[in-house]
């Protein structure tokens, strides 16, 4: 039987545990709020300019406006280069491009190195080259982009220990599997394996896979539409012990970058991870969707 000082202890225990969670969740949604409005974020995205093979002119349509043609045009920017595994950027005769260290006359935006930046800036406009479904695409950046002045941060559920779930993670070698983003192409993602955990009685899993080096899921749950961004959500997981366990905390879930940009490239859940319950947990849609 416990002393009264041992109920004490116990409850000063959770009543702590609980404070350090909301301490913690409350530091995330400021760091997603950092993260959406940093200079990288996703708000400031202005265009997502697709390249052909070959000459493709950056030029100005307007002071707030550019775009990409295959002919040379009166105010040009600069032209990117298309070959089938590189792209590279040269400026126009009389304008300053710069990188994340000095003027750039030319340089490569694609492949880069790992760690390496590839962005360049002229003025306001920040842009690097993504590839996507064998494609090479101009991501472009107003740095005075107006959706900057009005955000407001995101809402999210209240933080519920409900959704922090012990979970089992079964790793998987050498496997990959066909994701669908939001523009309808098809990319190959590596699986890192299955979590399986337990809701309220029922098991349940989810297929992880790789991003950057961490675990990562792309899931729908049955708040989407209405409450959460209607595609779905993204959520990382730390890596297990020795022993296969780790913790699922969808208090974390986020939404994707389509959620704030017409301008991402989202992939979308693959049907293994679409969940039939709801998940009142982490953001919801946001205000300005």
């Amino acid at each position: 039987m416990k002393t009264p000082i041992a109920f004490l202890l116990a409850y000063l225990s959770i009543a702590f545990s609980a404070f350090s969670q909301n301490a913690e969740f409350e530091q995330w949604k400021d760091h997603r709020c950092e993260e959406l409005l940093a200079e990288n974020g996703w708000l400031n995205l202005a265009g997502l300019l697709w390249l052909e093979p070959g000459a493709n002119h950056l030029y100005w349509v307007n002071d707030d406006s550019l775009a990409i043609s295959s002919s040379a045009q009166k105010r040009a920017l600069g032209l990117f280069r298309v070959a089938s595994d590189r792209v590279v950027f040269s400026s126009a005769t009389g304008q300053e491009v710069a990188n994340s260290v000095g003027k750039a006359n030319e340089m490569v935006q694609f492949p880069l190195e790992e760690g390496q930046d590839g962005s360049l800036q002229s003025g306001k406009w920040k842009w690097s080259v993504i590839e996507r479904g064998g494609r090479f695409a101009v991501r472009l950046r107003n740095l005075q982009h107006p959706a900057l002045a009005a955000y407001a941060p995101t809402p999210t559920f209240g933080y519920d220990p409900h959704w922090r779930l012990d979970a089992f993670f079964q790793p998987k070698f050498n496997e990959f599997m066909s994701i669908t983003n939001v523009l309808g192409q098809v990319i190959e993602w590596r699986v890192m394996g299955l979590l399986k955990f337990e809701i309220d009685g029922e098991k349940q899993e989810l297929i992880m896979l790789e991003d950057e080096g961490k675990l990562f899921v792309i899931f729908s749950d049955e708040t989407n539409d209405r409450e959460t961004y209607p595609s779905g959500r993204y959520l990382y997981v730390a890596f297990p012990d020795n022993k296969g366990n780790t913790i699922i905390d969808f208090n974390y879930a986020y939404n994707p970058p389509c959620a704030y940009t017409a301008f991402a490239t989202c992939p979308i859940p693959p049907r293994e991870n679409r969940l039939d319950f709801r998940i009142e947990a982490g953001e919801k849609v946001p205000l300005s969707h």
